[in-house]
């Protein structure tokens, strides 16, 4: 997926993996072919095989189209495969179903859940991406809430929704916003033990923006200088 040299994204493979492993094991007979179909698109997704991909997953969502209105498997499959298309710069055929899977998960889940919010964060990134500030705004508040709440200001999603909410008040130019924002993921991923390289990289440049709009040259400096030393280590 092309993302904007301001935005840190989790890997979308591994993110989908772990939530179908929280699918599987309570209806065996009945997923098996669902569960088949969604690991073959993954893999295929995987190997940048698109046209496969692409074929698993609409097999899947007419598997997924006989569950149970209860059953969030079809708003997974739906989920995914607008991560697919969006992947492909298909961004119109994309948002029908980021939207959909959305809102037959808030059906199914309530609003507040976690697992809404994270399909909100998903959307925000979405729009923020096509520059579409006003739509990505509140729904990046709205899972960082949830989430915050929820997991605590220390776990991973929730540092990443808040790098997400940054980028797009830098892009904004709303500085006085990106700037706390900033020091506290920094500040957090500064006194982790492993710290995501890709993602500490991407605070430490982009809060040196934020500094150096502001004038403060020398903090932008020290920042910069540390970006540049964790990328020429790796």
């Amino acid at each position: 997926m092309q993302l904007r040299h301001h935005r840190y994204t989790p890997p979308w493979v591994g993110s989908f993996l772990l939530l179908l492993a929280t699918l599987l094991g309570t209806e065996a007979c009945e997923t098996q072919t669902w569960e088949q179909y969604m690991e073959a698109a993954a893999f295929a997704y995987q190997d940048e095989n698109f046209v496969d991909a692409e074929r698993w997953f609409l097999a899947a969502e007419q598997v997924a189209l006989g569950f149970a209105s209860t059953d969030p498997r079809l708003a997974v499959t739906l989920g995914n495969l607008a991560d697919l298309y969006h992947s492909q710069a298909r961004d119109v055929e994309a948002e029908p179903l980021y939207r959909e899977a959305l809102e037959r998960l808030e059906r199914i889940d309530g609003p507040e859940s976690p697992r809404v919010a994270r399909f909100v964060a998903d959307l925000a990134s979405f729009y923020a991406i096509l520059d579409r500030t006003e739509e990505a705004k509140p729904l990046f508040l709205r899972a960082l809430d949830t989430l915050d709440w929820e997991l605590g200001p220390d776990h991973r999603d929730v540092l990443v929704i808040r790098t997400g909410l940054a980028g797009l008040y830098l892009e904004l130019g709303e500085y006085g916003n990106a700037d706390p924002l900033y020091r506290e993921v920094l500040s957090i991923l500064l006194a982790s033990e492993e710290p995501d390289q890709d993602h500490l990289m991407t605070v430490l440049r982009d809060y040196a923006r934020v500094l150096r709009a502001t004038g403060r040259e020398s903090d932008a400096l020290a920042l910069e200088t540390r970006g540049q030393a964790l990328r020429d280590a790796l």
